[in-house]
Order: C-alpha cells, then sequence, then structure tokens
C-alpha cells in the first residue's frame, strides 16, 4: 500500500489504529479484503476460471460498517480527528481500488476540510504523515481532473518553502517534490489556464516571474534528487530505488510544465525534446525492472510514472519518442484490468491519430506537424462515472486548427476497447 516508499501512515498508524479502533479496523477489513479478491479475480483470469466466481460481499459490508461507525464519530460532539482521517484515507483506497474516483474524491474533499482549522476548529493534532498523504491525493484530483483546484494549499503554502542544500532521505525528497507539485497546480489552476485557454497574451509580468519561479524550484528540485541518487551512503531497496526515479521523472515533467504554462502554441514544447526523452528513459526503466503485480495500486494511487508518460505522448511530436512512451502506456494497461489506464491509453491513441494523420512522413518529427494541426488540451469524460460503459467513454481534445487567430475547436470522438 505504501507504493514505492516507506510511510508511517501504513507501517505505523493503521496497524496500531486496528487493534483500538473498530472502525479503523472495519475499513481495513474491507480494503484487504478487497485487494485480495480483486488479486485472485486476476489470479482466476489467467487460469482461465471465471473472474466472476471469485467474489463475495464481504468487503461491501465491512466497507458499510466502516462508513457507519465513521458517521456516529462525525456526529458526535469532538470527533477523534486522526482516526476519521485515517477511516477515510481508507475510504479513499477502497474507492481508488475500485476506480470509483468521484466517490474517492468526495471522501477526500470531506477529510481535507478538517485539516482546515478555519472551517473545522480543532485542539487535537493531526499527526503530520497523515497531512502529508491527504496533500498527495489532493495533487492527484487536480492532475487527473483538469479544472479542480487543490483543496489544501493553505497547508502547502505554509511548509517546505526553502529548499535544503541537498536531501538527506527519501522521505524528504518525496515532500519537497509534491508540497511543490500542488503550489504549481494551483498556479495553473488560477492563473495559467486562463492565459492558455481563455485569454491568451497580455500576460502580466508577476505571472511570468512566478512561472519562471517554478521553474527554476523543480529544476533544482531535479538536480537535488540526483545528487542523492550518487551519495555513496544511501541505502535505499529496489523500491525505493524506483520511487527516488519516478521523483526525478515528475519533477523535470513539472519543470517543462511551468515553462510552458502561460504560453498558447502547443510547439513551445519541442524546444524540451532531452527532457522529453530523459523522462522516457526513466519510465522504462522503471517499468521494466519492476513486478508487474506491483502496480496494482501504484499506477494511480501514488507517484507512478501514469503522468509522465500520458505527458509525453501528448506534448511530444517526435514519432519515435512519443510512440515509446504509448508502448509503455499499453503494458501498463495490460498488467491489470484497470479501466481509467486504458482509457487513457485510448485517448492517447487518438491524439496521435489526429495529429499524425496528412503527414508524408510514417515516422515524423516535431517540425512536420504544424502548430494548426496539434492538440492543446486532451483527456476523456468518465472520471464521475463509478463504472464507465466502454462504448460510452468519449476523448476530449481541444485544438485551433485555424491558427493562433482562430477560435478553440472541441473534437469529442467515442472509443471502446
Amino acid at each position: 500500500m505504501s507504493g514505492y516508499f516507506q510511510d508511517p501512515v501504513w507501517s505505523q498508524l493503521v496497524l496500531q489504529a486496528c487493534h483500538t479502533e473498530p472502525v479503523v479496523r472495519h475499513a481495513v477489513n474491507a480494503l484487504g479484503a478487497l485487494h485480495e479478491e480483486r488479486y485472485l479475480r486476476g489470479e482466476a483470469s489467467g487460469s482461465g476460471v471465471e473472474a466472476s466466481l471469485v467474489k463475495t460481499d464481504f468487503p461491501t459490508r465491512q466497507y458499510a460498517k466502516a462508513l457507519s461507525g465513521l458517521q456516529k464519530l462525525l456526529s458526535s460532539g469532538k470527533p477523534p480527528v486522526n482516526v476519521v482521517l485515517l477511516t477515510a484515507l481508507m475510504c479513499v483506497h477502497f474507492e481508488s481500488l475500485q476506480e470509483h474516483f468521484m466517490p474517492a474524491l468526495t471522501h477526500a474533499e470531506n477529510a481535507m476540510r478538517l485539516l482546515d482549522p478555519a472551517q473545522a476548529p480543532r485542539t487535537e493534532t493531526v499527526d503530520p504523515s497523515l497531512i502529508r498523504a491527504f496533500v498527495r491525493i489532493d495533487l492527484q484530483g487536480a492532475f487527473f481532473i483538469g479544472i479542480r483546484l487543490p483543496s489544501l494549499s493553505f497547508i502547502t503554502s505554509a511548509i517546505d518553502n526553502e529548499l535544503p542544500a541537498s536531501f538527506t532521505d527519501l522521505t524528504q525528497a518525496r515532500n519537497f517534490v509534491t508540497t511543490w507539485s500542488c503550489r504549481l497546480f494551483s498556479f495553473l489552476r488560477l492563473t495559467a489556464d486562463k492565459h492558455k485557454f481563455v485569454s491568451p497574451g497580455f500576460v502580466a509580468l508577476e505571472a511570468l516571474a512566478k512561472a519562471q519561479e517554478y521553474e527554476q524550484t523543480f529544476i533544482t528540485i531535479e538536480r537535488l534528487l540526483f545528487a542523492f541518487m550518487q551519495k555513496p551512503n544511501v541505502r535505499l531497496t529496489f523500491r525505493e530505488h524506483h520511487g527516488l526515479a519516478m521523483l526525478r521523472a515528475l519533477a523535470i515533467e513539472n519543470r517543462v510544465i511551468a515553462a510552458g504554462c502561460l504560453y498558447t502554441e502547443a510547439s513551445f514544447y519541442d524546444r524540451f525534446m532531452p527532457e522529453m526523452e530523459q523522462m522516457l528513459a526513466i519510465c522504462r526503466f522503471v517499468l521494466e525492472a519492476e513486478d508487474a503485480t506491483n502496480r496494482l495500486l501504484s499506477v494511480s494511487l501514488d507517484e507512478g510514472m501514469l503522468r509522465p508518460l500520458w505527458f509525453v505522448v501528448t506534448h511530444c511530436r517526435d514519432s519515435r519518442v512519443r510512440r515509446g512512451a504509448l508502448a509503455l502506456l499499453q503494458q501498463l494497461s495490460d498488467s491489470h484490468d484497470v479501466w481509467h489506464v486504458e482509457a487513457m491509453t485510448k485517448a492517447a491513441e487518438i491524439c496521435i491519430k489526429i495529429e499524425e494523420s496528412g503527414c508524408d512522413n510514417d515516422s515524423p518529427r516535431c517540425d512536420d506537424i504544424p502548430e494548426w494541426r496539434r492538440v492543446h488540451s486532451s483527456g476523456f469524460d468518465a472520471w464521475i462515472l463509478a463504472a464507465p460503459t466502454r462504448s460510452k467513454v468519449t476523448a476530449k481534445l481541444r485544438m485551433r486548427p485555424n491558427g493562433m487567430d482562430g477560435e478553440w475547436v472541441d473534437i469529442d470522438e467515442g472509443f471502446e476497447w
């Protein structure tokens, strides 16, 4: 559950609370049973056994008891905040493991209100590792739902302000990447997206300076991560080495996002070919080195490779590089029956098809795809559905086929797999 990293939420808090808090015990029972059931369904499918036979109502019954207990805690006069947050975190993971992302985000939003002293005054001190866990979930919600503003800006604006001269451990490195990523996405949603998609041009000097600050910060963070990786006295497990590599990929991606966030021209990203290739190389190294069964949760709930691979496919116009990233996305979607990864892969394929259609070269480079044929934003519409019907998933693309002075054109293309 802790993915690439050591995390006291999973190695300590949950285990302790299971012995003393019935509501946490029910939530953990539900999550553990669902995880086992899903794993067994995968094993059954591989053995030719009908996967639907490997299913019971035990996870759902335990989950219902956890929700009932959580409601009782919240209706009490002074609910124990740490227990409530820990239970809510279990609920987020339970829903996410089923790919029910809107209920998961609802649990997260309700829990994050308890972290805001202005909305929910409290006397109990919240465990810092729980705060960090919800900051990471907040960031995931802002990335996957493109109009969502991070809810915990009041926290991330007050922590990790000064970058250290060097990272002392992997947890510190992870925290800085997450905090500054949340700050960047807050800037994107509040300021940059308006210049990029609503009113291009006329960018205030303050916005330009802020974007450059974020770009420089992530350059520094990536340098610190690389230096940490080279330390002779650092002892990391294989999984932690992979986690460090993914932090580097995310730092590089964020650096490119910050550099181009105020510019409408999609061709702006052509200058970052070395960074695109580096992200691809990191993801390929991790994907080829780790056990596919460990990706059951980390593919979307951890600092995994879904984000950088999606970014390379949709922002790099060199066919060799972007199709290499697409091949890795396809490997991710093949490892488990995960609909949102499959949907992202199909949407990425549509993006490539639109941009490369009509090119004389079978393997076009950046210069072969004119600005007017480029997709400026891409995604799909199924995040709000609890169990999307595959035939109803629609890729949502935005282009400017009449040039930068023309209007936006939205393209919807349904797909199935």
